[in-house]
């Protein structure tokens, strides 16, 4: 299933991305593994752009400015001798502050200052609710306590930006899943304002239950990233599954597009041999944003200002899924034989864009029990697993071979799979559930991210579009048994539009005796182009 929006819910529920089946074993059995040497720590930014922050310093002190409108039309200002959205103690105090609204000539509307901070700390942060987008303010603060009984003066002009506003978009799972089986579930963030970045946790939620995470996840200004989960199902029925992007640092524009849900059946069959998926998603694009903001005093213009703001999001996943698989005697699937060797290409009405191999592709295995389910008219009471999986060329893929035994350790029922997919962004962020189950890092999992392409290209990798997508994968493991699959699918694009006609804001007079009014108005379409083959 792919949940692109409540409106979209139901044209996209056959959408089958991959389905990995692991193993049954639940996480905390696993080993601690070795974390792939494709991960990158996600302290380490992937990419920073949108608008700066104000800066300023005087002897040893130094001062960060930030004013983060919101959508209620009120703008927070932040200053900081340290560093913004940080828990440590910024050093010094903030012992007083002046801010001036600055027009497009530079000169200032007014100054007013904020005093009696004495006890104040090295951060103090103030709303005001006549600032617009783009507007940029002075702001002067008197630092006490770092150079001595000396009073440095900062003096930073800030900008001011719209507060960041995160999306999570593409929600991708299985449509149906077999019972103690690890279910990989995928989403998209993004960020639609595109002044400046956000940092979230991204949450899994399973019939109301936070179930997995990825902690740390950054989205640039006006970028879009992946979130990827694995959860194992132990009962069988209909399950809500609820991706989040929760608590996001420095707050949300609109929190009410923060979530994306669905719902996933599992049972103890299942008849999908071969899928494949193609999703392009355009996300606000062309996405225009004009506003217009009008100072008066005692009925004169004092300022008029006026801009159109536009950014685009541009995000593409594919998935490619061959299974081998059923009860004891009515499936040939069998452990793979190590290693396997895979090729795998992708096309575009018919022409070749992407082809590449990867030879020697290893794999872990284990034997568990668990708890006891029914599967081919038995009940199923242990587990033998095995996947491995790699990074190459854009692409993940990966290979597996599942078998459940009953009590008397007779075998009841088998899966062999192969499966390549391509993820959507900049970068695709990975759960706790996701690198244990596949890098056996279960100990004490911490927050990467890998990129989408290894060339690090903005949105990751992007192809032209056209009618008919095709995809073929050919892996042969050592004993030279196969499993392969071409496949192509007819690509059908929808588009979305959202407009918003043009409406003002009325503040004042202020007590400087100005009157302002700020209008704005947002037209953009967004075109999701979708393709699904599964037999």
């Amino acid at each position: 299933m792919i949940v692109l929006d409540s409106r979209a819910h139901h044209f996209a529920k056959r959408l089958i991305p991959m389905i990995v089946l692991l193993s049954a074993a639940p996480i905390a059995l696993w080993a601690q593994g070795q974390v792939p040497g494709y991960a990158i720590q996600s302290s380490k930014h992937y990419r920073q752009s949108g608008v700066g922050n104000g800066h300023g310093r005087s002897g040893s002190a130094n001062l960060t400015a930030r004013a983060l409108l919101g959508k209620d039309n009120n703008t927070t200002v932040e200053l900081t001798t340290g560093t913004l959205d940080s828990n440590a103690t910024p050093p010094g105090r903030i012992a007083r502050v002046q801010m001036k609204p600055l027009m497009p000539s530079g000169e200032a509307l007014f100054a007013h200052n904020f005093t009696g901070l004495s006890a104040s700390s090295g951060y103090y942060s103030f709303s005001w609710p006549s600032l617009h987008r783009g507007e940029k303010i002075q702001l002067q603060s008197g630092i006490k306590g770092i150079d001595g009984n000396r009073t440095d003066v900062v003096t930073v002009t800030e900008t001011v930006k719209m507060r960041p506003d995160l999306a999570v978009q593409n929600l991708t799972f299985p449509e149906t899943a077999i019972v103690q089986q690890v279910v990989n579930i995928r989403a998209n963030i993004t960020e639609l304002n595109g002044d400046t970045g956000a940092t979230t946790a991204c949450v899994l939620a399973v019939d109301g239950s936070t179930v997995d995470q990825a902690n740390n996840v950054y989205v640039d200004a006006g970028g879009g990233v992946t979130c990827e989960f694995s959860y194992t199902f132990s009962g069988a029925g209909t399950h809500a599954i609820q991706v989040s992007a929760a608590n996001p640092v420095p707050g949300d524009w609109d929190n009410s597009n923060n979530t994306a849900s669905g719902a996933i059946t599992i049972s103890t069959d299942n008849a999908e041999h071969v899928t494949g998926l193609f999703v392009d998603s355009n996300v606000a694009s062309p996405k225009q944003w004009t506003q217009s903001s009008q100072v008066t005093l005692q009925g004169a213009t004092v300022e008029k200002y006026s801009n159109t703001f536009g950014s685009s999001i541009h995000l593409q996943g594919t998935s490619t899924l061959i299974q081998d698989y059923g009860c004891a005697g009515a499936t040939s699937a069998t452990s793979w034989q190590l290693p396997v060797d895979i090729s795998y290409t992708e096309s575009m009405d018919g022409n070749q864009m992407i082809a590449f191999t990867d030879k020697g592709l290893n794999a872990t295995g284990t034997s568990v029990a668990v708890v006891p389910f029914p599967v081919c008219n038995s009940t199923a009471a242990s587990v033998i697993a095995q996947y491995g999986s790699n990074f190459v060329t854009d692409h993940f893929d990966y290979i597996g071979y599942v078998q459940y035994l009953d009590g008397a350790g007779n075998p009841l029922y088998s899966l062999q799979f192969v499966g390549v997919e391509r993820g959507a962004g900049d970068v695709t962020y990975f759960s706790y559930g996701y690198q244990c189950s596949w890098w056996n890092s279960c100990g004490n999992p911490a927050d990467y991210y890998t990129w989408n392409t290894s060339t690090e290209t903005q949105w990751g990798t992007l192809l032209p579009l056209g009618s008919m997508w095709g995809s073929s994968i050919a892996s042969q493991d050592a004993s030279g048994k196969t499993l392969a699959q071409e496949l192509t699918v007819p690509l059908t694009a929808t588009q979305q539009s959202n407009v918003q006609g043009n409406s003002c804001v009325n503040i004042g007079p202020d007590s400087y005796g100005y009157t302002y009014q700020t209008c704005s108005a947002l037209d953009f379409e967004t075109t999701v182009t979708t393709g699904i083959f599964s037999f």
